[in-house]
């Protein structure tokens, strides 16, 4: 064990360590295959763990069925997990990525016969299986992208992109609790199902049952199959009706004449009929025109949510989800470009574009947060005026952008970019205790303010002197973060000067005193 180990153990780094979530996760499956032996005959060519990019590849795995069963196989050429994250991460992203998948028609026993006239062969193949995902913690967002190829049968493309997906379940907790109450152990029938109230479902005496959904915001969804050759088989041992447009219609418009869900559904079956015509393309898509809010507890039927989104059948390839910018170098409105390259939507990201359109324009808090995080990746130093401009201005994000690149800066660089102590400020931050510490705090953030350490332990040190909690933690806060540097201790010391000149020129010893009476 030792031995084997050792080389984890050598590696370097969380990431490169035998906790990091891919060596997890490799040894999970590894594991799940041990156990997946007693009932299959399961081979693989090769585990690789990368631990360093959080990926997992597993090769030429082979899946035998035993006994009965031996009929069923499943081969896999290639599966890789890459972007495997449990912790760290406010942005993940991950794929799954599957290549040669081929799972044999016997696996499904009486439909087999069925199936292979559908597939042509003896097995269900597929090329590509891609699965992408994206999750924003901090934000709820979501996004989803899926595809399968299967050769000769078709190719399944999907996506669907939220601003904030969540699963409801408001009330499990408190029914939870309302079941669980403590037991009386003198009550003769507490232990004894046969006697009293049945206590081994904690539900069983209320029918009712926590409600669960799905409540979010939707920006965009579309789903399309293709024709690769399975309609050619499956065409002709139809029944000659079923491709009949009047058929069609009967069959796919079943809505009340004029409901939403009816329009829907008479767009779908145009659709049906146009692929009948013609094989090709069937795509569904939610295109809003602004993101659209939802909660799945007030669909009743299940035609509910299709008639909420309202998809559009088409039988073209879908539609981009942006509008797309066909001749950047003919775009006037150099912000809109800006930002559109800062962020590759619309167009190709193209940072050093974007940083020369939005670095004119000036008093932008938006502009402000795209050069920020833009420049940051270079050049955390030039970025930081940048991100304090935008948390001044009240951009969503920027203090937490002005925390990354702070992370990034030794303290002397990042003291020289801030206001310094001895910068004049207004009359009304020395009104009361109050008011000195709400302008300690917002310096100590950048909340509406350019961000300032040196300022506000001037401002906090005379509210602590006054007996203020709050400002005197966050004098306890520079000093952890900060510790002994000597150029810390240089600002400090220099904002300790100026906040005794307020003391003394402007009586604060006598002005606060009143301010409390």
């Amino acid at each position: 064990m030792a031995s084997a180990s050792a080389p984890a153990f050598a590696q370097t780094g969380t990431e490169a360590s035998i906790f990091s979530p891919a060596n997890i996760a490799g040894g999970l499956l590894r594991a799940g295959v041990s156990y997946a032996r007693m009932v299959a005959d399961i081979r693989y060519g090769a585990l690789e763990v990368d631990a360093e990019r959080g990926a997992v590849m597993l090769r030429d795995l082979q899946i035998r069925g035993i006994g009965d069963q031996a009929a069923c196989q499943v081969t896999l050429g290639r599966a890789q997990f890459s972007g495997i994250t449990f912790w760290g991460a406010e942005d993940m992203r991950g794929r799954l990525d599957a290549a040669d998948l081929k799972i044999a028609n016997n696996c499904f026993g009486p439909q087999a016969a069925m199936i292979g006239m559908v597939t042509g062969s003896d097995s269900i193949p597929v090329a590509r299986l891609a699965l992408d995902w994206r999750q924003v913690s901090s934000s709820g967002a979501g996004q989803l992208d899926l595809e399968i190829v299967s050769p000769e049968i078709a190719r399944i493309e999907g996506s669907v992109d939220f601003d904030y997906v969540s699963i409801y379940l408001p009330d499990a907790l408190k029914k939870l609790a309302q079941q669980s109450g403590p037991t009386d152990l003198e009550d003769p029938g507490a232990d004894d199902p046969a006697m009293g109230e049945d206590r081994s479902d904690s539900f069983a005496t209320n029918p009712e049952r926590p409600e669960v959904g799905l409540r979010g915001t939707l920006r965009a969804a579309h789903l399309s199959i293709e024709d690769l050759g399975v309609w050619g088989r499956l065409g002709p041992i139809l029944p000659p009706d079923a491709t009949n447009p009047q058929a069609i219609d009967a069959g796919i418009v079943t809505a009340e004449p004029g409901s939403p869900l009816s329009e829907v559904q008479e767009g779908l079956a145009a659709a049906v009929k146009g692929f009948v015509a013609q094989p090709g393309i069937v795509t569904a898509e939610i295109r809003p025109e602004a993101p659209v809010d939802f909660d799945s507890r007030g669909w009743t039927e299940a035609g509910d949510p299709v008639a909420f989104f309202a998809p559009v059948f088409t039988n073209a390839a879908p539609r981009p989800p942006l509008r797309l910018i066909a001749d950047p170098s003919a775009a006037g409105d150099a912000r809109s470009l800006g930002l559109a390259l800062a962020r590759g939507e619309g167009v190709p990201m193209n940072h050093r574009r974007a940083i020369g359109l939005l670095s004119p324009l000036k008093g932008d808090a938006e502009v402000s947060l795209a050069l920020a995080t833009m420049i940051a990746e270079a050049d955390p130093a030039a970025a930081y005026p940048h991100a304090m401009a935008a948390a001044n201005l009240g951009a969503p994000g920027a203090p937490a952008v002005l925390d990354r690149i702070e992370a990034k800066l030794p303290t002397a660089v990042l003291l020289a970019a801030q206001m310094p102590a001895a910068t004049p400020l207004k009359d009304e931050m020395f009104a009361s205790v109050q008011a000195l510490r709400d302008a300690a705090l917002a310096r100590e953030q950048g909340d509406g303010v350019p961000r300032s350490y040196a300022l506000a332990w001037r401002l906090a040190a005379s509210a602590a002197a006054a007996g203020d909690g709050a400002a005197q933690a966050l004098m306890a806060r520079l000093n952890a973060r900060f510790g002994a540097e000597p150029v810390w201790i240089t600002a400090r010391e220099a904002a300790a000067d100026a906040a005794m000149g307020d003391w003394t020129t402007r009586k604060l010893g006598t002005v606060l005193a009143g301010a409390a009476q």
